[in-house]
């Protein structure tokens, strides 16, 4: 799995540039990147080919340390949210491989990070913050509608991650 850091995220991290990925399903490939959420540090991602985003709130010190472990968690966690049992979660991830930084993947898919960005920014106030991975928040985002990389229409991530599963055999 290709995890695709901005530039500002290197930056935070303190990380010299990362080298481009090798060729992959861009299922296998999200954009990272950190920003404040509620006056917490989150790292967010975005799935570069479908458009599905993750976060992970309330990042501290230590878990920037290991911040492509908290990645993992909050894309197993998006997908549990979206009823995949751990049998299939873990099916993703054998299929994914061994998660690498990167550099992200391209314009389309960068956007697609600022865009969910945009959204999340967007919720309203009232949205109560219990969890470090923010399901409900995570959900409205998945709900818009966005032109991902993957596909040639406007569509939501949650229904464009439903058929990258199946496309990949995970059903």
């Amino acid at each position: 799995m290709q995890l695709g850091i901005t530039i500002p995220l290197q930056k935070h991290l303190k990380t010299k540039k990362p080298e481009y990925g090798l060729p992959e399903d861009l299922f296998f490939c999200w954009e990272v990147h950190n920003i404040l959420y509620y006056g917490k540090s989150t790292l967010v991602a975005v799935n570069a080919n479908n458009r599905f985003f993750v976060c992970q709130w309330d990042m501290q010190l230590n878990d920037w340390k290991e911040w492509p472990l908290r990645m993992e968690t909050a894309i197993e966690r998006g997908l549990e949210s979206q009823g995949y049992s751990r049998l299939q979660i873990d099916h993703y991830f054998n299929l994914a491989g061994t998660s690498i930084i990167t550099k992200t993947h391209g314009r389309k898919p960068v956007a697609g990070l600022n865009k969910a960005i945009d959204h999340l920014n967007r919720l309203s106030s009232e949205e109560t913050v219990t969890d470090l991975y923010l399901i409900e928040h995570c959900r409205k985002v998945n709900q818009g509608n966005y032109s991902p990389t993957g596909y040639d229409r406007i569509g939501r991530p949650v229904d464009f991650l439903k058929e990258d599963m199946r496309r990949i055999g995970i059903h």
